[in-house]
């Protein structure tokens, strides 16, 4: 008696679980869609001449370290790389590794091939996207970024680093000269929060 009971228990259960797991699924896809419309899926160029969509192909799902930079700069930049990559191995040292994403700030002279050549000076990290493209579509998402960049004059960019975890919707700014091992801690913690779970609010 009690296994048929249990039986029918589960068959009248059926259907309203899958119902569940179906709108759990649209809410996913309508916090994803929220997402995409606020970090914009403009298409950029990286490193290795790919052709990638913004949120989809570069944020989408991960924890990232975001920067500006452009190749020709003699000064900030070479130490802004140093410094992301040192943080990224500090982080990746405690479980935690990021995705490296630095946006050119020259796109008129910032080849895929020069971000390349570029970003072997300071190391290969195995997660580091570097991106040129459309001097307006850098324009967009820095903004969505709260940055502002002006092709004509590279050099006037931020150096503060923007560290994000894309699901949980966290994130926070480090300062250039942060040391790599507090900022390893930091990325951490971020790379730990809850993912987005209410659809309402698409909040955690």
């Amino acid at each position: 008696m009690t296994d048929r009971i249990l039986r029918r228990n589960l068959l009248l259960a059926a259907p309203a679980l899958a119902l569940g797991l179906r709108a759990g699924r649209a809410a996913a896809l309508e916090c994803d869609q929220r997402e995409r419309d606020y970090f914009s899926n403009r298409v950029l160029t990286n490193q290795e001449g790919q052709r990638v969509r913004f949120y989809d192909d570069v944020l989408r799902g991960r924890t990232v370290l975001i920067g500006w930079i452009f190749t020709s700069c003699p000064d900030a930049c070479p130490l802004l790389a140093a410094r992301s990559l040192a943080i990224a191995d500090a982080a990746k040292e405690a479980g935690a590794p990021p995705r490296i994403v630095h946006l050119t700030t020259d796109p008129h002279r910032d080849t895929p091939a020069k971000l390349k050549a570029w970003a072997a000076r300071f190391g290969n990290y195995e997660d580091w996207t570097l991106l040129t493209g459309g001097a307006g579509d850098l324009r967009d998402v820095a903004q969505r970024l709260g940055q502002a960049v002006d092709e004509a004059r590279p050099d006037r960019h931020t150096t503060l680093m923007l560290a994000g975890n894309v699901g949980a919707r966290r994130w926070m700014k480090l300062r250039p000269d942060v040391q790599p091992p507090a900022a390893a801690v930091q990325l951490t913690d971020l790379a730990a929060a809850p993912q987005v779970v209410d659809p309402t609010t698409c909040a955690g």
